[in-house]
C-alpha cells in the first residue's frame, strides 16, 4: 500500500478504498472465508504479544471469566488473527479476549492465521470487529478511533461513515481515552457506563472522583449527573428553587441550564396544576 514519505499516512485513494472495503457488514467474516480453505496453524502462545494500541483496555472480568469457563471446557471455537512483528512474533488482531484467556489458562499453543498487514488496515480491521460484535469493548473502540485520528488524519466524519454511527457519538468514544485509568476500569467492568463517563468528562480529576462517587452512593442516571456536573462547574445550586417549587406545585422538578422538569404522583396531580396555571391566569 503506497505511502506518504513524510508521515506515514495513506494517501487519500487509498484512504477512500479502505473505508469501502471495512465499511462492510462482516469484515472478519470475509477474512475467515478467505482462510477457510487452509488450516489454522498452531502457534506457541509465548510468541504472541498483546496489541499495542489496546493494551492500556482492561477486560471486563466477568466477560473473560465466562470466556475462560468456554474455552477450557470446548476449546477455542476459531483461529485467532495476528499480525506478525519482527521474526517468529506476533501480534493479536481478534480475538483479544480469547488471547488473554487462553494465557490466563496457561494454553501452550493456539489456533490462528497470519495476516500480513501493516498498522493501518490492522486499525480498521479492529473497528470492523468492534463495531460487530456484541460486547464489544468501548475502551478499546476508543484506542482504535483515536489511533486512526492522530496518527492517520482520518476525521471524524469518515470514522462516523466506518463505524455506521453519528458524528456525535465519534466524538464521544474518542473522548473517552482523555479519562483517568480508574475511570476506564470501571467503565470496563460495567460499574460505570459510558454516558455516565462522558457526562463527566470535562471535569478535573478530584471532581471527577467526587462525582463518580456519587453516582455509585445514589445510583444516579446520567441526565442526574449531568445536572450535578453542570451545578459544579457553573457554581450553582438549584435545590432550594426546586424544594420551593416541588412543596407550591406538589410535584418533583429537576432544573437544569434553561429546563425545568415537573413530575406529578398521579394524572390527577398534573391535571390539577394545568387547572391552577389557567386559573391564574384568567
Amino acid at each position: 500500500m503506497k505511502k506518504d514519505n513524510k508521515d506515514g499516512a495513506i494517501l487519500r485513494s487509498s484512504l477512500s478504498t479502505l473505508l469501502k472495503r471495512f465499511s462492510n457488514t462482516d469484515v472478519v467474516g470475509d477474512i475467515e472465508k478467505e482462510y477457510s480453505k487452509s488450516i489454522a496453524g498452531q502457534i506457541k502462545l509465548s510468541l504472541i504479544q498483546d496489541n499495542h494500541v489496546l493494551k492500556k483496555a482492561r477486560l471486563n472480568e466477568q466477560l473473560l471469566n465466562n470466556i475462560m469457563h468456554s474455552i477450557s471446557e470446548k476449546g477455542i471455537p476459531s483461529p485467532l488473527l495476528l499480525m506478525p512483528i519482527g521474526e517468529d512474533n506476533y501480534e493479536i488482531i481478534v480475538s483479544r479476549a480469547t488471547y488473554i484467556a487462553a494465557k490466563k489458562l496457561n494454553f501452550d499453543v493456539v489456533p490462528a492465521f497470519i495476516l500480513n498487514i501493516e498498522e493501518e488496515e490492522m486499525l480498521m480491521l479492529l473497528a470492523s470487529f468492534l463495531r460487530d460484535t456484541k460486547n464489544s469493548s468501548i475502551i478499546e473502540m476508543s484506542l482504535v478511533l483515536n489511533r486512526l485520528v492522530k496518527k492517520y488524519k482520518y476525521s471524524q466524519k469518515e470514522i462516523a461513515e466506518l463505524m455506521h454511527i453519528s458524528r456525535s457519538q465519534v466524538t464521544n468514544i474518542i473522548r473517552l481515552n482523555k479519562m483517568p485509568q480508574w475511570v476506564l476500569d470501571d467503565i470496563a467492568n460495567n460499574k460505570l457506563s459510558a454516558g455516565h463517563a462522558r457526562a463527566i468528562s470535562t471535569l478535573n480529576e478530584k471532581d471527577m472522583s467526587d462525582v463518580v462517587s456519587k453516582i455509585y452512593e445514589n445510583n444516579l442516571s446520567v441526565r442526574q449527573t449531568e445536572k450535578i456536573v453542570y451545578e459544579l462547574k457553573n457554581n450553582i445550586n438549584y435545590s432550594e428553587d426546586e424544594r420551593v417549587i416541588n412543596k407550591l406545585y406538589r410535584c418533583k422538578s429537576n432544573i437544569l441550564r434553561k429546563r425545568i422538569t415537573l413530575t406529578f404522583t398521579s394524572e390527577k396531580a398534573k391535571n390539577n396544576f394545568l387547572e391552577k396555571l389557567k386559573d391564574e391566569n384568567k
